[in-house]
């Protein structure tokens, strides 16, 4: 899915969580429509296309602003790594800008080379 469908949710893994079930858990799905049910609820925090700010950022602002994103979830938050990226993978410019050796990345399409 793009980074501008693409909701985040999840809960940190911090001490003000401990003994929440949720710690440390991330999902990536795409923008809720109207009729569906609210799968972020769980979650402490949501991200990604939950603001229209993001839904409307184009090109590199789009995938600057989803690196900031996972860096805040990992290193503010305290996710592991690993568990954010498998999340992330969903995320088709995510796959398509992490370094060709990590597991799950893939080609940028030609015709998005410079955006």
């Amino acid at each position: 899915m793009k980074a501008s469908e693409a909701l985040i949710a999840w809960t940190p893994k911090t001490d003000v969580w401990d003994g929440d079930p949720r710690q440390g858990r991330i999902q990536v799905g795409k923008l809720l429509r109207d009729d569906e049910r609210d799968w972020t609820s769980p979650y402490a925090y949501t991200g990604g296309a939950a603001y229209t700010v993001v839904r409307d950022m184009k090109g590199w602002q789009s995938i600057g602003m989803l690196f900031i994103e996972f860096h805040t979830i990992v290193t503010r938050d305290g996710l592991d790594p690993a568990v954010a990226h498998e999340a992330f993978l969903k995320i088709d410019e995510y796959r398509q800008r992490i370094s060709p050796d990590i597991d799950g990345a893939e080609d940028i399409p030609e015709d998005d080379c410079g955006s």
